[in-house]
Parts: C-alpha cells; sequence; structure tokens
C-alpha cells in the first residue's frame, strides 16, 4: 500500500509540475516569497514535496511522514497568509 501512495504521489508530482520548470528554467527557492507559493497552485505539491525533503535533510530524518507533510504545508500556508512577502525560505529557518 505504501508503495502504491509513493508511486501515485511521484505520478501526481510530475504532472503537477510548476509551468517555470516545465519551461527548463530553474527555480531558486530563497527568493520564492509567500505570495508567490500560495498562487502557485500547480507547483503547489512539488514546492511541498522539496520542502520536505529540505526540512528531513537539516534535520537528518530520512523518514516520510505523510502527517508531518501535511502539517508542515499548514503551518507554511498559514505564516505565509500574514506575511505574503516574507520569503518561504525565511520561514523554514524559524
Amino acid at each position: 500500500m505504501k508503495s502504491f501512495l509513493l508511486a501515485t504521489c511521484a505520478c501526481v508530482m510530475v504532472g503537477s509540475l510548476p509551468s517555470i520548470a516545465l519551461a527548463g528554467d530553474k527555480v531558486d527557492m530563497a527568493n520564492v516569497t509567500c505570495q508567490q507559493f500560495l498562487a502557485d497552485q500547480d507547483g503547489l505539491l512539488p514546492t511541498l514535496f522539496w520542502i520536505d525533503g529540505y526540512l528531513s535533510h537539516a534535520s537528518g530524518n530520512t523518514e516520510i511522514d505523510p502527517d508531518q507533510l501535511v502539517q508542515n504545508a499548514k503551518d507554511i500556508a498559514a505564516s505565509c497568509q500574514s506575511e505574503p512577502d516574507k520569503k518561504v525560505m525565511d520561514l523554514l529557518e524559524q
């Protein structure tokens, strides 16, 4: 079941890459603002997985935890709502 879930998530991620990434451009995550993050509905899922990987690397955690991924998404969205001009990476370092 977990393998199916991971495969499904991978397919969704590839299918929902942000248009800027599909154009071949690189996205510097250090410059993405909360406003851009919240407005990019097509790229939201891949961005959340990137953030999860970034946080996992920083903490040394190698497990995929769907509940933590959802909680991180809620926390980031809540913070971004109140500070739309703040950079997402700045929120992650708090």
